[in-house]
């Protein structure tokens, strides 16, 4: 009678964990062998993911979640996934470059256009929109920095924490977006970076 020299699993359900975890292991890094631009790669496929905290719970209807839950299921991508890939991101790098060109010719057209306000000393009634609050800390103290456009999107710039600009309404702060209607003093009419600004100081409600 011949003896059984199989081995005995004690565990087979922990067994078979190991031993796929042991092949997904060996496929990520064959995959990563491979591609040279496998971060780029992955990196790319990640949004086709759905989390749940940090747990992936599923996967988007799309070519993302395709791709995603491909990688995930076998621990690689094949090689027209690889290349299908390459030339998404090709495409979306060039959308990006596009619309990156068309911002900066509009900006250049919105600069061009943009005007100092009033004569420096002379005090000014204006309306502006908070486009910008910036905290600045020093040995002095703290201070914010606001910087505004007016209806024709000139730039108006106030350092300084002036009520009017602190406070839309009694203990209600001024946020980006809200609109004041102050009077101020012109103090300075600046430059930077190509774009005119009108440098205010004391305002008022107007």
């Amino acid at each position: 009678m011949a003896n059984n020299l199989s081995p005995v699993i004690e565990f087979p359900a922990r067994w078979e964990a190991a031993r796929k975890s042991y092949i997904m292991a060996n496929a990520n890094k064959t995959f990563e062998r491979t591609y040279s631009d496998c971060t780029e790669v992955l990196n790319f496929i990640a949004p086709g993911r759905i989390f749940n905290g940090d747990r992936c719970v599923g996967y988007h209807d799309n070519f993302l979640g395709s791709l995603a839950s491909a990688y995930d299921k076998y621990g690689k991508l094949t090689a027209g996934q690889v290349e299908a890939v390459r030339k998404s991101i090709i495409k979306k790098a060039e959308r990006i470059a596009v619309r990156k060109a068309e911002w900066a010719d509009k900006n250049a057209a919105l600069n061009a256009k943009r005007q100092h306000l009033g004569n420096v000393g002379e005090k000014i009634t204006v309306v502006l929109t908070v486009k910008k609050i910036i905290e600045i800390n020093s040995v002095f103290g703290s201070s914010l920095l606001y910087i505004c456009e007016d209806i024709d999107e000139n730039i108006v710039i106030y350092k300084g924490n002036s009520n009017v600009f602190v406070y839309k309404a009694e203990r209600e702060f001024t946020v980006e977006g809200d609109t004041l209607t102050i009077e101020a003093i012109v103090k300075e009419h600046g430059v930077r970076e190509g774009v005119k600004q009108t440098i205010i100081q004391r305002p008022k409600a107007a």
